[in-house]
């Protein structure tokens, strides 16, 4: 039977957001762990689950934090665990799993593409099945801020596609996935986002706020979708 989720916090105020409170409404049992602050990956048994979180480094650096983080996803991996990334956390579960980590061509980072559209990513043939995005529409607006992107193996599966960054949302292996936007994204994190990120300190925050206004209702139901959707996969929920 599952027994816990681990939510690993790469930065501070990278944190669970929503998918915390999903899991506690769902009374799933979980636990937070800080790596930037010294903790230890946890010992992850069979029946538990793991959500990586975001942060500034980058999945090809040679930190010992990264290093150690990216053996003990390798160790989730061949065990089977349950696992899904998140921005940093995509990156850290494709590099891996064998696949390759780059700058990619746009620095994404808001809500709107550099032409003023909304960044929105579309479900590829194979996401149209996959059960991580059952119950999503074919297309959907995310949050971004990052400034890398993956290469694939043949045999991992981009799920969804954006216009400036390929590989949004990825399945790894099985029980493995990876999102490149923030579907974590609450309100309380987001307001703390624009006072600390260098890259939205450069932005217009009255426009930042009117943006996250006016779509945070609907990334509040994305967001229950897809983490209740793996929460099933994970044996968690029925």
């Amino acid at each position: 039977m599952p027994s816990k989720i681990y939510f690993i916090k790469n930065m501070s105020h990278e944190a669970a957001g929503l998918l915390s409170s999903i899991a506690e409404k769902a009374r799933v049992p979980f636990e937070i762990v800080a790596l930037d602050r010294g903790q230890e990956f946890p010992e992850v048994s069979k029946g538990d689950a793991v959500v990586v979180l975001g942060g500034p480094d980058s999945a090809n650096d040679h930190s010992p934090k990264i290093l150690r983080e990216l053996t003990a996803l390798q160790k989730c991996l061949r065990e089977g665990i349950p696992l899904l990334g998140v921005c940093l956390g995509l990156q850290l579960l494709v590099k891996a799993d064998g696949g390759t980590v780059f700058k990619n061509p746009v620095k994404e980072v808001g809500f709107r593409e550099p032409s003023g559209g909304w960044f929105e990513v579309e479900k590829t043939p194979a996401g149209k099945t996959d059960p991580l995005l059952e119950g999503m529409p074919d297309v959907f607006r995310v949050f971004q801020l990052h400034g890398e992107t993956v290469g694939l193996t043949s045999s991992m599966e981009c799920l969804a596609r954006g216009s400036s960054c390929e590989n949004q949302i990825v399945r790894i292996r099985e029980r493995a996935y990876g999102i490149q936007g923030h579907v974590e994204l609450s309100e309380g994190m987001f307001g703390e986002w624009l006072g600390i990120d260098k890259d939205l300190r450069k932005m217009d925050a009255r426009k930042l706020r009117a943006d996250f206004e006016a779509v945070f209702s609907e990334f509040q139901r994305g967001a229950e979708v897809i983490f209740k959707n793996f929460l099933k996969i994970a044996g968690f929920l029925g």
